[in-house]
C-alpha cells in the first residue's frame, strides 16, 4: 500500500492535481483578500478557479452586489500581478454562513 506522501508526489495522480489547485487557490485567496477594502474582504472569500473563471462566494446580496460592482477594477488590478493567473470572468454567488 501507497503512503498519502508518495501518492502526491505522483504528478500525474489525481490527488497531485487536487493538491496543486488547492496551493494555487490558497495563493488567489490572499491576493485577492489584498485587493479588497475593508469590510467587503470581511464577507468575501475564493470559492474556486475554473479555466479562466474565478468563482466568489460572499454571505450575502448585499456583499455580492459591492463586488460585482468593483470587479472592472478588480480584474484590471490583477493584469498587473505576476502571481495571479488570467482571470477573464468573475462569478459572484451569495452563500450565506450557517
Amino acid at each position: 500500500m501507497k503512503s498519502f506522501n508518495q501518492l502526491l508526489a505522483k504528478s500525474s495522480g489525481l490527488l497531485s492535481q487536487l493538491s496543486q489547485h488547492s496551493k494555487l487557490l490558497k495563493q488567489i485567496e490572499k491576493i485577492f483578500q489584498e485587493s479588497l477594502p475593508t469590510p467587503l474582504n470581511q464577507h468575501c472569500y475564493v470559492a474556486n478557479l475554473r479555466e479562466k473563471t474565478l468563482v466568489i462566494h460572499t454571505d450575502s446580496s448585499l456583499w455580492a452586489t459591492r463586488l460585482r460592482y468593483i470587479t472592472p477594477e478588480l480584474k484590471q488590478q490583477w493584469q498587473q500581478n505576476r502571481l495571479m493567473p488570467t482571470i477573464e470572468q468573475i462569478v459572484v454567488q451569495v452563500r450565506p454562513s450557517i
